[in-house]
């Protein structure tokens, strides 16, 4: 909330209420008073109210960056290390699908999508994700029912991962990308044992003995960990995001890589 608009606010109301008492009193002027504190007071409110709706979409708008950024400096790694023809992006149902698990007639926006199609201009990039069907409820007259569909989307269950890695080999990707999440069970060595033999890089959620156990394996017994972008334990959250794309990044996210990930870990972790 503004300050400044606020006070306004309160000023426009304390005239107002002035002036209808002075018009009850019979003093002419002070219906003149109490219309024009009505109108300061309407309008103070309403300045308020655009500079939080304007405050509401600057924030949406850096956390869409950051999303964004995270994606880009992954990929932008990933095509380096292996300067793919053909890329498999793990990525969230809801972009492509409604909650019944119909198909969206137009793929919803996604920051991180941007920045993986980004990084990988001139090659294929192809979106992998959970595939489910609701029925939907019939049209009785149970407005709610229709009103409150469920929610299939959200984490990933092992065997949602285990048909994603079906659907990724028979693309046979040069590299796999994964800005969603890894099953809620299991580790997360187990999931990338599951796609032995291809190369990896994804936005970290695992611990970090997993990711170091990921990164030390080197593709002998799971998915080849390229590169992995870590949030800092000391990310700055505030009104403000640098125009320079790298500190912009640096605020928040480490990308670690197969050379130097011992390095960036306990850079993402405050030097512990």
């Amino acid at each position: 909330m503004d300050l400044k608009w606020i006070a306004v606010m309160i000023v426009g109301f304390i005239a107002a209420m002035v002036g209808m008492n002075k018009q009850k009193a019979g003093i002419a002027w002070g219906q003149i008073l109490a219309i024009v504190g009505a109108i300061v007071a309407v309008a103070g409110a309403a300045m308020n109210l655009t500079g939080f709706f304007r405050a509401g979409s600057q924030s949406r708008e850096r956390e869409a960056r950051y999303m964004y950024l995270q994606a880009r400096f992954l990929g932008d790694q990933l095509k380096k290390d292996t300067n793919p023809k053909k890329v498999a992006v793990i990525c969230d149902s809801s972009l492509f699908l409604d909650e019944w698990g119909d198909p969206l007639s137009k793929p919803r926006e996604s920051p991180w999508m941007d920045g993986i199609k980004d990084a990988f201009k001139g090659a294929e990039v192809v979106p992998v994700y959970k595939k489910f069907k609701i029925k939907k409820p019939a049209n009785n007259g149970d407005q709610t029912a229709m009103m409150m569909p469920p929610m299939a989307f959200g984490m990933m269950s092992g065997a949602d991962f285990k048909k994603i890695v079906d659907e990724i080999k028979k693309m046979k990707p040069d590299v796999i990308v994964n800005i969603h999440t890894f099953p809620q069970e299991g580790k997360l060595p187990a999931a990338l044992a599951l796609l032995k033999g291809y190369k990896i890089g994804f936005l970290n959620s695992a611990s970090n003995d997993e990711l170091r156990y990921s990164f030390k394996d080197g593709g002998k017994s799971m998915a080849e960990v390229l590169a992995v972008v870590m949030t800092k334990s000391d990310a700055v959250y505030d009104d403000t995001i640098p125009s320079n794309d790298k500190k912009a990044f640096a605020r928040r996210f480490v990308l670690a890589t197969k050379a130097d990930y011992e390095a960036k870990m306990k850079e993402a972790n405050g030097g512990r």
